[in-house]
């Protein structure tokens, strides 16, 4: 009782108009309200909301905090968490938060929160700026045969070629996806590159050039797949919640400390630390 009387004076002397609060202080509210009333003072406006959830995130601060002590949680801004800070170290602007919830509005019933609604508003924020580069996980090297020397200049943005180019050389020996090997395609196409016949025999993989035209691995239905030069690659870990994904990115990707980016083919990531051994990006979405 002297809570909500201590709460509704509070309110009074406060010049407070409006309330908002989670639904399960409705009875609270009515004894407050009472309290107003009895005095004859101005009842501010009071809203309340249900609980909201958020598929596949831990939401609940004391699990939270039991975690981070017991050390299965690195921190508040662990990417399995539904933290701000965790957001927001994954590359999700603050703004695309504020839109998402503004979407859902305030309403007394229990909501799940909608990944695909927060991923597409941010989608909207990041695309414009984000600069694209090559990430390889789980390279594989290919020693691809009979064909020339040659440098692929890829568009760091494919709707602003103001912005410039990144520059990969090819001499001989590029690094690949396993998971698209490991779909045994006859003909590949490598991004800004050429053509690459993949054929099988007792040594594993043989790769041999097959032109330069786009046009014939789009008629052959060949997958488009990033690369990367084997001797300018950089370790690089790119952390989702599901799990680390070891990797190689390019060199480029060192001056993006701190940005959002698009690993093409792979998704949008936030690059985290470029001074270790390795690059360390979070990843934010498709």
């Amino acid at each position: 009782p002297l809570m909500n009387f201590t709460v509704a004076v509070d309110d009074h002397l406060l010049g407070v108009t409006h309330v908002i609060r989670g639904k399960d202080h409705i009875a609270n509210t009515r004894r407050q309200r009472y309290i107003f009333d009895y005095f004859g003072w101005d009842v501010p406006v009071y809203r309340h909301y249900g609980r909201m959830g958020i598929e596949g995130v831990v939401l609940s601060t004391s699990q939270m905090r039991q975690g981070i002590a017991s050390g299965e949680y690195e921190g508040w801004d662990d990417i399995r968490l539904g933290t701000l800070r965790a957001l927001s170290r994954r590359g999700i602007s603050p703004e695309a938060v504020r839109q998402a919830v503004l979407d859902i509005g305030i309403g007394e019933t229990d909501i799940s929160f909608s990944w695909d609604n927060l991923y597409a508003q941010n989608r909207m924020i990041v695309d414009p700026v984000a600069n694209r580069y090559f990430f390889v996980p789980h390279p594989v090297g290919a020693a691809i045969r009979d064909a020339p020397h040659h440098v692929a200049r890829a568009l760091l943005h494919p709707n602003e070629p103001e912005r410039g180019t990144r520059v990969l050389p090819f001499t001989g020996t590029v690094l690949l996806p396993r998971q698209e090997l490991e779909k045994h395609p006859s003909l590949i196409r490598l991004k800004d590159l050429f053509n690459v016949k993949v054929s099988y025999d007792e040594r594993g993989y043989l790769f041999t050039y097959a032109g330069d035209q786009l046009s014939e691995a789009r008629e052959a239905k060949a997958p488009i797949i990033q690369w990367l030069p084997a001797d300018c690659a950089l370790p690089c870990v790119l952390r989702t919640p599901e799990g680390d994904v070891e990797g190689v990115c390019e060199t480029g990707v060192m001056r993006e400390a701190g940005s959002v980016l698009q690993f093409e083919r792979v998704g949008f990531a936030r690059i985290d630390d470029t001074t270790g051994d390795r690059i360390t990006a979070y990843f934010t979405h498709r």
